[in-house]
């Protein structure tokens, strides 16, 4: 009994963070809501299965993609809850990790390199170029996620963690809409914008588009309200990404899910126009003509990226083989004015509200580290689109729920493919986690059996 109620305390706990983000009342909300779930869809039983180490992390991954930014941050700089998370799961997985297997070679190789730039520019820079080396050392999550991830049952875990993710979306996206028509919330991002996150809501489009066995009809339903979710964010990257996961989807399919896709899809355009056009009769703001201007190469978003892309190659150029090196901000734009030379620090520019890091987080890369490291990074990054292909040749079948699982996780890859590439990614704890989370999940499915029953460790690793 003793242990039941210890296990019990575990899942309230589980839900506590939102305390440290969210608004009060909102809080309550959604752990009343994730609470209900857990025990209804007895997911509790597998809370119950975790080890403590993966207790941890799952705790930490559920709150990295539903919080995101707001989660990652919490604690004292430099040391908020990333460096303390990773901290203890280095330390409770070091046998494993010191087990270095082949197919996490690069990882390991990645993290080093990030500590080596890191130490030869600390006497220059400090804690600047420990912040910079993380671009590569964050990488470290790649053998921990591997390692978490042995077994199908933390697959089905994530997935069942995704109906949850997907009821407390809904309702944070319905209790800001309802602020904001209280007055009580303004509406920031050129006329709309709800706080509802970035990867999670594209996520759970593009599992709109699959027969998941963990995702009935009450799922389906209220996944569908993450479409003018997605659109109120209105990051174009996340469009992209989108287009490109479904596209994916849609070729790696089995015939039902290509069905799925032509259906869901039509289906969500007009849902999407339907709600344009309700939107714009409840809000004073012309959407159509805001389109119109963000679609356009002239705007301004798209224009700060150009010109911060061209400013950070030009520094690329300048340091070709050995690269810029970490600790030193490559741009700094404040009030949309771009400044050649740039002799701040990083928490200078953020204290006079400027802007320091490429909304690209490859060309960043490529410009720190150089030519030479560059190729490493490029091939740890590929890696898991290797292993896709082999595990769509080695698939019993491409109507099993497994296989369905792959292709969520495919066009998860793709999104943060393209996530990555406009926006600033793997430089900071929030979507760097996102990032090497799906790498590592997908170098490790293999090892699982699903796609081949009652087999093991199918890839050599």
């Amino acid at each position: 009994m003793k242990v039941k109620h210890l296990q019990n305390a575990g899942i309230v706990f589980f839900l506590l963070p939102f305390f440290l983000y969210e608004d009060f009342l909102l809080s309550v909300i959604l752990s009343v809501i994730g609470l209900a779930i857990i025990y209804a869809e007895k997911i509790s039983r597998e809370f119950m299965k975790l080890e403590w180490r993966e207790y941890v992390f799952f705790i930490y991954m559920f709150h990295m993609l539903f919080g995101e930014r707001e989660f990652a941050y919490v604690g004292l700089e430099p040391l908020f809850v990333t460096e303390l998370v990773l901290g203890i799961l280095i330390l409770s997985y070091a046998r494993e990790l010191l087990s270095v297997r082949k197919v996490l070679a690069l990882y390991y190789l990645l993290v080093l390199i990030g500590i080596l730039f890191a130490g030869l520019y600390f006497f220059e820079f400090k804690l600047d170029a420990i912040r910079d080396s993380f671009m590569l050392v964050y990488a470290l999550w790649v053998p921990i996620i591997y390692h978490v991830f042995q077994r199908k049952q933390h697959y089905e875990f994530f997935f069942q963690l995704l109906k949850i993710f997907i009821a407390l979306k809904a309702a944070a996206y319905c209790y800001e809409a309802v602020m904001i028509l209280l007055g009580q919330r303004a509406i920031t991002f050129e006329g709309f914008r709800f706080g509802v996150g970035y990867i999670v809501p594209a996520l759970v489009v593009i599992s709109l588009f699959l027969p998941l066995r963990h995702i009935s009809l009450p799922y389906k339903i209220l996944s569908l309200l993450m479409l003018p979710a997605v659109f109120t964010l209105f990051h174009r990257s996340i469009f992209l990404g989108i287009a490109l996961a479904v596209v994916a989807i849609f070729f790696l399919g089995s015939w039902p899910i290509r069905k799925n896709i032509l259906l869901y899809g039509v289906t969500s355009m007009v849902l999407l126009l339907g709600f344009l056009i309700y939107y714009n009769s409840l809000i004073e703001v012309d959407l159509f003509r805001i389109l119109e201007r963000k679609s356009s190469f002239d705007e301004g978003n798209i224009n700060f990226r150009v010109i911060s892309w061209e400013y950070v190659l030009q520094k690329f150029y300048e340091n070709f083989i050995l690269g810029y090196g970490v600790g030193k901000p490559v741009m700094y734009v404040h009030h949309n004015v771009f400044y050649s030379t740039v002799d701040l620090t990083y928490f200078q520019i953020r204290d006079l509200d400027g802007n320091a890091q490429p909304h690209n987080s490859y060309l960043n890369i490529l410009a720190r580290f150089g030519i030479l490291i560059f190729p490493i990074f490029l091939a740890a990054i590929v890696q898991p689109l290797i292993r896709i292909y082999h595990y769509v040749v080695m698939s019993y079948s491409r109507k099993s729920e497994e296989y369905t699982m792959l292709l969520l996780l495919t066009g998860y890859l793709m999104l943060m493919y393209v996530f990555t590439f406009f926006n600033v990614v793997l430089e900071g704890p929030h979507h760097a986690f996102e990032f090497w989370l799906v790498i590592g999940m997908l170098l490790s499915f293999g090892r699982t059996g699903m796609l081949t029953p009652g087999r093991v460790n199918i890839l050599r690793n």
